[in-house]
């Protein structure tokens, strides 16, 4: 309170105009040091300010009195408008590196008469984070809780970081593959009243320290150098992609919905643990087979028949044709494989294994194809057209199909006119999904068709995915 010339604004408390336009009459006064002084506006966390508090103090920024200085502070640079960014001399300022911050805690413990080890130091420059404020905060609470002699136990303990070790405990059961270990150390720390949070943030750190050791990367920073002795033995036959696994399901584990629960953790460890037998198992043909790679020769694809000839159209007496009547397709057998033959001589190719597909007896093969496609032709016209998939899942469905075309049958005259509108760009996306899934050769028709089929795709649209994902469940596809 003594410096008057030193004006301090909370930006996210006075982030208002009102707030700005006092700022900018004030600081047209002259500084109380005098001529030669001046006068000094330190606006902390700047980014909070509205827009219109920017746009009021822009023009002081731009043309500030001699003797008026601005400092804008803040954490968020990027939320800071370019025309105030580009009036400013910008100053980034970094975290100060470990042996920086412990050495200055040695100074300032030796000046005092403060008795710590070395390694309570680095405990407290470690928690401080590259902040020498808080370093010097973290010490002088410690020797107003310990006294001026302070051991490490009492650095972790006045810290809440006694789980320090237990945490490196577990780093080395996870990459150990010892299940039941690192659970009985899981529950353990659980059963001490721990926090589970702060105890997952320790082995995070730990794993990370892990995985810089394994590439040889500089991690001195942070750990001293019998703790990298440490850890490159442990690392030392230890793959690379196991502290990868390791360190991802320790850093995504959820405790914010219940910090008392070890659930979390556990599923980290086993997910951790049993990565490597979850792997499946080789198939007894890749086993037969010769290591050396073989040249794969494919089925040839075998044409589409051609549909029998139509029957004549039996007539009821008096000339009357009958209605027609919808014949829906039956689900088809399920596909027998051909067994895949082995190749037992560099010579003799591999012949893949290809589905025996059995033709529906209900409908015509060709328009059973097709129907069996719909799923992929809807998710192809999706990609390539976002409403020609809508449209197709909006009541649609395939009513005929040969060689030479397939049409597909619109319930609503709203439908069929937007799937023929939009310049074409509808009927084009859905032309190349059907010769992407089915092959090139088919004319793509649309017809109105009020008694068609519907078939939908197996997730239902948008709204049904959302609905599902938010854990609810179908319960008809009637319209």
């Amino acid at each position: 309170g003594r410096a008057l010339d030193l004006i301090e604004l909370d930006a996210a408390s006075n982030r208002g105009i009102d707030e700005i336009r006092s700022l900018r009459e004030k600081a047209n006064f002259a500084p109380a040091g005098g001529s030669e002084a001046r006068k000094v506006y330190l606006v902390d966390e700047v980014h909070m300010l509205t827009e219109p508090a920017f746009n009021a103090l822009l023009k002081t920024l731009e043309e500030p009195p001699a003797h008026v200085i601005f400092v804008l502070a803040t954490t968020e640079s990027h939320k800071v408008p370019a025309t105030v960014v580009s009036r400013c001399q910008r100053f980034d300022f970094r975290r100060i590196p470990l042996a920086a911050v412990v050495e200055r805690l040695s100074f300032i413990a030796e000046q005092e008469e403060i008795e710590c080890p070395k390694e309570g130091l680095e405990v407290i420059a470690r928690t401080a984070t590259g902040s020498l404020r808080d370093a010097i905060n973290l010490l002088e609470q410690l020797v107003d809780s310990y006294g001026k002699q302070v051991s490490l136990e009492q650095v972790r303990e006045g810290l809440g970081l006694i789980v320090d070790a237990r945490s490196g405990d577990l780093s080395a059961h996870v990459l150990r593959g010892e299940l039941a270990e690192g659970l009985g150390l899981i529950a353990s720390v659980r059963d001490d009243g721990l926090d589970l949070r702060q105890f997952q943030r320790q082995v995070v750190a730990h794993l990370r320290g892990l995985l810089l050791t394994k590439a040889n990367a500089s991690a001195s920073d942070t750990w001293s150098e019998d703790q990298l002795a440490q850890m490159r033995t442990l690392v030392a036959d230890v793959p690379a992609e196991r502290i990868v696994a390791a360190l991802r399901a320790f850093g995504e584990a959820d405790l914010r919905a219940d910090p008392l629960s070890p659930l979390p953790l556990e599923l980290a460890l086993a997910s951790s643990v049993l990565r490597e037998t979850a792997a499946p198992a080789p198939t007894a043909a890749t086993s037969q087979a010769s290591p050396m790679p073989r040249p794969v020769t494919e089925t040839p694809r075998q044409p589409a028949r051609r549909p029998a000839a139509p029957k004549a159209e039996a007539k009821e007496p008096g000339g009357v044709k009958p209605a027609p009547v919808a014949v829906a397709a039956s689900p088809e057998p399920p596909a027998e494989a051909v067994p895949t033959k082995v190749a037992s001589s560099p010579e003799e190719p591999v012949v893949a294994a290809t589905p025996a597909v059995t033709p529906s007896n209900d409908v015509e093969p060709a328009l059973a194809e097709a129907r069996g496609r719909w799923q992929a032709i809807y998710e192809r016209a999706r990609e390539l057209h976002y409403r020609a998939g809508a449209l197709l899942n909006s009541g649609c469905g395939i009513i005929q199909a040969s060689e030479g075309e397939i049409v597909f049958g619109f319930r609503h005259a709203m439908l069929l006119d937007r799937m023929q509108g939009d310049g074409g760009e509808n009927l084009r996306a859905l032309q190349q999904a059907v010769d992407d899934v089915l092959g090139a050769g088919r004319t793509v028709r649309c017809v109105l068709e009020p008694n068609v089929d519907v078939q939908r795709p197996a997730r239902g649209g948008h709204l049904v995915r959302a609905a599902e994902e938010m854990g609810g469940h179908v319960l008809s596809n009637d319209d």
